[in-house]
């Protein structure tokens, strides 16, 4: 648990991002929160035909909400204590593997999970399919049990935990026929453990059935559409956390047929080799994968007290905002609901005043967004450096005097 937390901790500011997806649902959170609102579903897929989406559940909402709301919504310290809380996770993982496998594949399962740099980057993101993997652990404790002691009631638990595992990000469906040809198949467990574990999943994945029932059976209906004009979907490229899941258990199975070649001299090279990886992850690469070239956390922070400031103090409040990396500005939004700086967010045609971050080069025109490159005639009001590369502009739009 040290070696994980230290690993993570020196070169936190390497690995740490809050930009994309992790803005995207955090803000979501945020509004909920705010709003005193719930939400069925999740964050959305990546395949999309038209405007129609599949989502994932949404109890990522609400177990990203715990570790704002620890962290005082700030992303920083709050994805900070969701990798403290991924750490205390390798006791399940322990014991749990140690009850079903052995002790030398414990110890392997615990070195991957704390060093392998897939995983870092899977503990050190406040995001869906990252919640995943922190509970995977102590589903495998559960497992140990439950092979311990079949019982319905921890048929019905193991099932509950499936199908909230399921809804954090569907990748798991894979591992749940591993699972269902494991405990059918091969261990044969009765009619009654099996109707307790359905009925298990059923209620982990129950706000997704409750959503389906709600809305006329939007995912079902979606899936038949995708399903029929496959030619059409529209996806962004295979990332490496679809797989995070799988090879968490794919590495467990692989053990248990290894087991008995498993050794303690085998684990102290694993552990040489993966510290090796660990550290050129989070010194050498670590800024390049979570960040913009030239951007960082620390400037979006900067950006936002400027925008504050002008907002409370120099009445500069009909304004949206476009930076180079997101058209949207959607890191900057986040910032601005959370201190209730209240705009049109999402009109960038009629707002008076436009923030664009962009390279030092005044090139900002030239974007193919229409956020920016719309927003003319203008006048260039003031201009801030943020760092080397980068900085803040402010415009005010032109507006023709017809008198």
């Amino acid at each position: 648990i040290l070696i994980f937390i230290s690993i993570r901790s020196i070169y936190y500011g390497n690995v740490f991002r809050f930009i994309y997806d992790q803005v995207a649902s955090s803000t979501v959170v945020l509004e909920l929160w705010q709003n005193k609102d719930v939400s069925l579903i999740g964050p959305p897929m990546s395949l999309t035909i038209g405007n129609r989406q599949l989502f994932f559940g949404g109890v990522s909402y609400y177990i990203q909400m715990v570790f704002l709301l620890i962290g005082n919504w700030d992303p920083f310290w709050s994805t900070y204590i969701f990798m403290i809380f991924s750490s205390v996770m390798i006791l399940p993982l322990y014991v749990g593997v140690k009850k079903l496998i052995n002790r030398n594949a414990a110890i392997t399962m615990t070195i991957v999970y704390s060093l392998l740099p897939f995983y870092i980057e899977g503990t050190t993101q406040l995001w869906n399919p990252y919640f995943q993997l922190s509970l995977l652990p102590g589903f495998i404790l559960l497992m140990a049990y439950f092979e311990k002691k079949q019982s319905p009631q921890l048929a019905l638990i193991l099932g509950v935990y499936i199908g909230i595992l399921f809804q954090l990000h569907y990748q798991f469906f894979i591992v749940m026929l591993g699972l269902a040809v494991y405990y059918f198949l091969v261990k044969k467990i009765s009619w009654k453990l099996s109707l307790s574990g359905v009925a298990g999943i059923i209620i982990g994945f129950g706000n997704m059935v409750l959503f389906e029932l709600r809305n006329d059976f939007y995912t079902i209906r979606t899936l038949a559409i995708f399903f029929h004009q496959s030619d059409k979907i529209t996806t962004h490229p295979q990332a490496d956390y679809y797989f995070m899941s799988i090879l968490f258990f794919g590495l467990l199975v692989s053990l248990y047929y290894t087991r008995k070649y498993i050794s303690f001299k085998m684990n102290i090279a694993l552990f040489i080799i993966l510290a090796l990886f660990a550290i050129e992850y989070t010194i050498i690469t670590g800024h390049a994968k979570n960040y913009p070239k030239d951007w960082y956390y620390e400037n979006d922070k900067q950006v936002f007290q400027i925008i504050q400031d002008n907002y409370l103090n120099n009445d500069v409040q009909d304004f949206n905002v476009f930076q180079f990396y997101a058209a949207t500005g959607d890191t900057q939004k986040y910032y601005m609901k959370l201190n209730n700086i209240d705009i049109n967010y999402n009109d960038y045609y009629n707002n008076e005043y436009l923030y664009v971050v962009y390279r030092n080069n005044l090139d900002y025109m030239k974007d193919a967004a229409y956020e920016v490159n719309t927003f003319t005639p203008h006048e260039l009001i003031n201009t801030w450096n943020i760092n080397n590369e980068y900085n803040l502009y402010l415009l005010k739009r032109d507006i023709p005097n017809l008198l």
